[in-house]
């Protein structure tokens, strides 16, 4: 039977939460109809074990493919390259799918012709257990649009995002490789062919928050901030004209770097108080300033943070770090 669906599963040192994700894909009534990727990125733990058991187990639905470490770029590079199904979406190999959801989707897909479809998810945090519904495009009306009628709408992220597999394949869509934060580029590197949307309004992704070792914690925003500047400079690169062009999908772009640049700043200032941290803020706002200045001009008009920065000739520095790390969460 033609898969409808490609999950790539990256996998890392996931051994403890591994089975959870696999079983998330076991619904019986469309594995002929799934292909899950599963990506061993150079692993040192179980992971490549456990995915070779349902692998074996499964062996219509489970693809394992065995690489030597690249980061997450690479695994998705990969599942590209590999994808038979119609559809193409992501799961980290620490997040699992909402079963139901999951096969009300693929119904959804069997019939679909859109090049985007956007899908409800949720977070669950692992603290105390608690979920909070993501639903990124709750105010929009209708359920197949062009994206050009989405307007000023706010981004959409890896978790709600799927793509139909012949625009990633056809146009060559890579991530890079040997660095953090790539989802992001799998957010925006294939809008320029996307032109048409679905909304599904149904939980598909369950969003594991909380780990110490993510890259959106303290601990992984101090081993992995430069890899942000790394992706967005990239970005900026593929669109330069970014801000000029004043259509829906330019202005949708556009939103999103003002959120990536505004993130990267608080991390800048929040990783480790130094000279050399402080340095590297002052380089990245200069060169915003210089290479990106449509967006420098709006986070002057709108950053309170930017502002004191400059009027105090980063005098600042100090007591907005402190104030950023003392509240952050993620």
């Amino acid at each position: 039977m033609e898969k409808i669906l490609s999950v790539s599963i990256a996998s890392y040192n996931v051994e403890k939460f591994i089975r959870k994700s696999l079983d998330s894909c076991c619904v019986p009534e469309i594995m002929d109809r799934l292909e899950v990727l599963i990506v061993n990125d150079g692993s040192t733990d179980g992971t490549l074990e456990i995915a070779r058991e349902y692998e074996s187990r499964y062996p219509d639905t489970f693809r394992v493919i065995d690489k030597e470490n690249g980061g997450y770029g690479s695994t998705v590079n990969a599942s590209i390259r590999a994808a038979a199904g119609k559809y193409f979406r992501l799961l980290d190999g620490d997040d699992w799918f909402d079963a139901e959801g999951l096969q009300k989707l693929i119904e959804e897909l069997e019939e679909a012709e859109e090049d985007m479809i956007i899908a409800q998810f949720k977070r669950v945090f692992e603290e105390d257990g608690h979920e909070e519904l993501r639903d990124e495009a709750k105010d929009i009306d209708g359920k197949v649009m062009r994206f050009e009628e989405l307007g000023d709408h706010d981004w959409f992220t890896m978790h709600a995002i799927v793509y139909r597999t012949k625009i990633l394949q056809d146009h060559g869509v890579r991530l890079t490789e040997h660095c953090f934060y790539t989802d992001q580029e799998y957010d925006l590197l294939p809008l320029p062919w996307v032109e048409t949307v679905r909304i599904f309004p149904h939980v598909v992704y369950c969003y594991r928050i909380g780990r110490g070792e993510q890259s959106v914690s303290l601990e992984g925003l101090e081993k992995h901030y430069n890899d942000q500047t790394i992706v967005l400079k990239r970005l900026y690169s593929v669109y330069p004209d970014v801000g000029l062009k004043k259509t829906a999908k330019d202005r949708y772009i556009f939103n999103y770097f003002l959120l990536r640049t505004f993130m990267q700043i608080r991390v800048l200032l929040m990783i480790s108080k130094s000279p050399l941290h402080k340095q590297e803020l002052k380089n990245f706002i200069g060169f915003l300033k210089r290479e990106q200045p449509l967006i420098y001009k709006e986070y002057r008009r709108t950053s309170k943070v930017l502002n004191i920065l400059l009027l105090t000739r980063y005098g600042a520095y100090g007591f907005l770090h402190d104030r950023l790390r003392r509240d952050y969460r993620f």
